[in-house]
């Protein structure tokens, strides 16, 4: 039994949910407009060159079966002014191996474009350039708080150049949302600010944006993420989408609970095992202090044995007892036996 009712009218579905982003993107007119919004965003907001000329093609695709760990897809195959062929790839809430995923698909794409016995030189000539945009519902990089993260394959020793310029992309960290000064002149801000405010929120896209005049204006001017509006406003009331969500959102709860019984599974092996060795370390430890202790009380009695030795047989020998005491490190008490020894 679903923990929660498809038909519920109060049910809220989150944009970045694999269904919902699925079936909106399913739509290619709504996906070439949508995403090539995200793009022109994205790349304004970078500060980078817009790319994007004539578009050939848009495919949208699902690209995992599993939750927590899928997403969906948008390829848009462009092509430049200057006649230069470009694939986009917008991918929203993908899994967290989302890099190794990238650098494997442009493999690919590269692959496809070449010919068997090509050159290296007719290789590269045919090369396209790949652009990756990564819409991520987590943080991928803990050491740095910007939202954008550009990535592309460098030379690591200054200067530090791009090795190789046909590949790249930018992860955008939503999350990191929260921390930053609102800005709804942004257009990726707008973008990202509706997507993970719906998102945490469990609000409906509508919900939010009616919140922020702002954002209404940005609606108005840009086709692109009015239509995406519109798209999640459909969606969210089929009720095959709605099914499927219910679907997903136990899928994940499951998936959840069995990671927290491994982890109660690990903790439970494991816990008395360290306890253990933590006891037994402290054992060792207060074993060694003991002996070091024991060793050091007899290296001390030991040497004090050997002045008194030595002291007696330079008495032995006459010399007088206040040289002995002044070249010898011993108490009064020890000297003053010393002193009356026949």
């Amino acid at each position: 039994m679903s923990s929660i009712d498809p038909n519920d009218p109060n049910l809220v579905l989150s944009p970045l949910a694999d269904p919902v982003a699925g079936a909106i993107f399913a739509n290619a007119e709504v996906a070439g407009l949508a995403s090539e919004s995200i793009i022109r965003a994205t790349l304004k907001a970078e500060k980078e060159p817009m790319l994007i000329g004539r578009i050939i093609s848009v495919t949208p695709q699902r690209t995992h079966s599993l939750p927590k760990r899928r997403g969906c897809r948008v390829d848009i195959d462009t092509e430049t002014n200057a006649n230069e062929f470009v694939r986009y790839e917008v991918q929203i809430a993908p899994e967290m191996h989302i890099m190794v995923r990238d650098l494997f698909s442009a493999a690919h794409l590269f692959t496809e474009k070449s010919a068997k016995g090509d050159t290296s030189a007719q290789m590269a000539a045919k090369m396209p350039k790949v652009i990756y945009i990564n819409l991520l519902g987590y943080i991928l990089r803990k050491l740095n708080t910007e939202m954008v993260q550009p990535f592309k394959v460098m030379y690591t020793k200054p200067p530090h150049e791009v090795a190789i310029p046909n590949f790249g992309g930018y992860n955008i960290q939503l999350p990191r949302l929260l921390e930053m000064k609102p800005d709804f002149t942004d257009d990726l801000y707008c973008w990202c600010y509706t997507l993970y405010t719906a998102h945490i929120e469990n609000k409906t896209i509508r919900e939010v944006v009616s919140m922020t005049p702002k954002l209404q204006a940005f609606a108005k001017r840009d086709a692109g993420f009015q239509q995406f509006c519109d798209r999640y406003e459909t969606v969210s009331a089929s009720p095959e989408t709605r099914r499927e969500y219910v679907l997903w959102f136990d899928e994940t709860l499951r998936e959840e609970g069995m990671l927290d019984w491994a982890r109660q599974e690990v903790r439970d092996e494991y816990e008395p095992r360290l306890a253990e060795a933590e006891r037994k370390r402290k054992e060792d430890l207060a074993e060694a202090q003991q002996k070091h202790k024991e060793d050091l009380a007899d290296a001390q009695r030991k040497r004090k044995e050997d002045l008194i030795s030595a002291a007696r047989v330079m008495k032995d020998e006459g010399v007088p007892i206040e040289v002995i005491a002044k070249a010898f490190p011993l108490l009064a008490s020890e000297i003053e036996e010393i002193k009356k020894q026949a």
